[in-house]
């Protein structure tokens, strides 16, 4: 098994195998699994053995070999190695502790459901800033046993679900490590981690001794991985089938949706409201993490919480992630694909202000302890801070450069790249929607601007309107740079749509054209001075647009544009730059400068910038393509 088309199709040759006879299938997982100890185990013995035997042949023979003795210690080594590895040290989960006097509701609904299931008892009770819950064992004694339990909940998941709905999720975590039918999957549950990290110690520990254990590790550690693998997804249905024991079918069915629901606004829509601020302020807010606790619990849009909900519904289960899709689990609980899941749509979320009444935070916490939040508030605005900046200053540009182009358009017509320039600052400071009539008054002006084809045709499917896929498609015949948004965009439609076959169809193209720019790249690296370079097919307008960009670059004195021809794949641009030198040195570090370079020139086509006093053996070759010096400061 040497590919990922390979896992695949022995994870489903083992869930066949699995469905027919799940007893055979369970005893074969505990063979695999002691296979996995028994080899160690036996590695360790035979260490052991050898230097056993050689100290006994001494003590036989009377004589002391002081060469071997040296290095005898070298199998006691690795025999430690092995044990060390078996000794699971698992760190405590990240979060911060609350008591059972800070929040009495909350511990008496842990201890409600680990009754109902039989679960394990819980020791510690987390706060994180995740939107995920969980129980995490961490062993007191290594590989034997003796946990202690951590129940990590996410402040965000209290602050966005309903009080039913947290409950069942609770009760799904419960069911990974319940005890009442039966302790195996539990089990299964804990050596699939545990033989993780063995594996992964073993291959982070590799050494002089590694021989001992390539060959075995690259046969078994796929092998173990498939068998556990299936367990772990049956696992996933049984924890569900769990929730639905303690919180009914309809609650678990919610908190399936509402997760799924939650999880893309959180990727997408809450994040981009939260940098739309960094227009008007300039320094990234003091408390992030409460604004995003906020924001959970405002009301969603109708039409988005429909469309994530069919988006999710539509998605096939893969074989990356043992959780399965959202339709396959809602089918494992007892709701069809068709009417009852759409009836259920509705319920998921309150569609008629997409608020949650309650939160499971107003039921559970009194209070959400002002040290958790400050801590994570100062957390947060670390990570956020540089992109915060970032995002003001380019918003600010943008402000600037609408206001310029609004009031030259009072006094004469814009120009087909200044109205394609205001459609994009339209964009980035309001959305998309509010954009779309100026980028259709380009596109009226020039049908085969692509950009102008891309923000039409995405900004359609978003609305749901099936005429954005000749835009979409158009984009990528007039600039092939846009294949992979633009296949992306086409497959989240088709699967909103109910149409896996073409949304799969342009997974595959977009798969395909990200391979093919790796190569590219991987071929751009790689410039010599017999590549065939050919000049720059811009007009006069993109020219003096890319002048204009090149001028705000600090510390560049000159810039040669030319297209390389490779053999095989679409030619590409090489945009070569000289930085100002003084002593010798240049004024601007030169990768400070490439990347300044990158951030500030756009125009279409796949572009790789290089510095040209690094790579000078390729100055004179590039400089002597015919009309390659775009720019040069005064």
């Amino acid at each position: 098994m040497t590919t990922p088309q390979d896992r695949q199709l022995l994870i489903k040759r083992l869930e066949e195998l699995s469905r027919k006879d799940p007893a055979a299938y369970r005893f074969r997982v505990i063979l695999v699994a002691a296979l996995g100890y028994a080899y160690l185990f036996a590695v360790v013995l035979a260490l052991l053995a050898l230097v056993a035997g050689v100290i006994w042949a001494m003590f036989v023979t009377g004589r002391i070999d002081w060469m071997l003795l040296q290095v005898i210690w070298i199998p006691l080594v690795v025999a430690g190695l092995v044990l060390r590895s078996m000794w699971i040290t698992i760190p405590p989960p990240d979060g911060k502790e609350v008591q059972r006097e800070q929040a009495p509701s909350l511990f008496e609904l842990v201890d409600e459901v680990r009754r109902a299931l039989a679960g394990p008892e819980v020791h510690h009770v987390l706060l994180s800033d995740e939107f995920n819950a969980g129980i995490v064992q961490v062993p007191r004694f290594g590989m034997f046993g003796w946990t202690s339990n951590y129940m990590v909940i996410g402040l965000p998941l209290l602050k966005g679900m309903g009080p039913d709905e947290f409950r069942a999720v609770i009760a799904h975590e419960f069911g990974h490590l319940s005890g009442k039918h039966g302790r195996f999957t539990g089990w299964i549950y804990r050596i699939r981690e545990s033989w993780t990290q063995i594996l992964t110690r073993i291959e982070q520990e590799r050494n002089y001794a590694s021989f001992i254990f390539d060959r075995f590790i690259k046969w078994y550690a796929p092998y173990f991985d498939a068998y556990s693998f299936v367990l772990a997804r049956a696992q996933e249905y049984e924890a569900d089938r769990y929730a639905v024991e303690t919180s009914g079918k309809t609650v678990t069915a919610r908190m399936l949706m509402q997760l799924a629901v939650k999880t893309r606004a959180l990727r997408g829509d809450l994040w981009e409201k939260f940098y739309r601020r960094a227009g008007d302020q300039p320094q990234a807010p003091k408390n992030p993490f409460a604004l995003m606790l906020t924001e959970l619990e405002q009301p969603l849009a109708p039409m988005k919480v429909d469309k994530w909900l069919r988006q999710s519904l539509s998605v096939e289960t893969g074989y990356e992630d043992t959780h399965p899709a959202l339709a396959e689990r809602l089918e494992g609980i007892g709701f069809t694909r068709d009417a009852q899941t759409r009836d259920l749509m509705a319920q998921a979320i309150d569609l008629k202000n997409g608020l949650v009444l309650e939160t499971a935070a107003q039921r559970y916490l009194r209070e959400i302890p002002k040290d958790v939040t400050d801590s994570y508030d100062r957390l947060w605005r670390e990570q956020v801070v540089d992109a915060w900046k970032q995002t003001h200053d380019y918003l600010q540009q943008a402000r600037q450069r609408l206001a310029e182009l609004d009031e030259a358009s009072t006094s004469r017509p814009l120009t087909i790249n200044e109205q394609w320039e205001r459609a994009k600052c339209t964009a980035n400071l309001s959305d998309t929607a509010t954009a779309l009539p100026i980028a259709q008054e380009v596109f009226r002006q020039d049908p085969n601007h692509a950009g102008a084809n891309m923000a039409i045709g995405g900004t359609l499917l978003e609305q749901e309107d099936p005429a954005g896929v000749e835009y979409l498609e158009k984009a990528m015949q007039l600039d092939a740079s846009l294949t992979g948004d633009a296949c992306e965009l086409l497959f989240n439609f088709y699967q909103a749509q109910g149409r896996p076959i073409e949304a799969e169809t342009c997974r595959a193209r977009a798969e395909e054209f990200y391979l093919r720019m790796q190569q590219l790249q991987d071929q751009a690296g790689y410039l010599t001075v017999h590549d065939r370079f050919e000049p720059h097919d811009l007009d006069d307008d993109a020219i003096k647009k890319l002048q204009e960009q090149l001028a705000s670059v600090r510390g560049l004195i000159a810039a040669y544009l030319v297209r390389k021809i490779p053999e095989g794949f679409d030619p590409f641009y090489v945009l070569g730059v000289f930085a100002s030198w003084k002593a010798g040195e240049s004024h601007n570090h030169v990768d400070d400068l490439i990347d300044e370079v990158g951030a500030k020139v756009h125009f279409s086509g796949p572009t790789m910038v290089i510095s040209l006093d690094v790579k000078r053996f390729l100055a004179d070759t590039i400089a002597r393509v015919p009309n390659s010096l775009v720019y040069r400061r005064d």
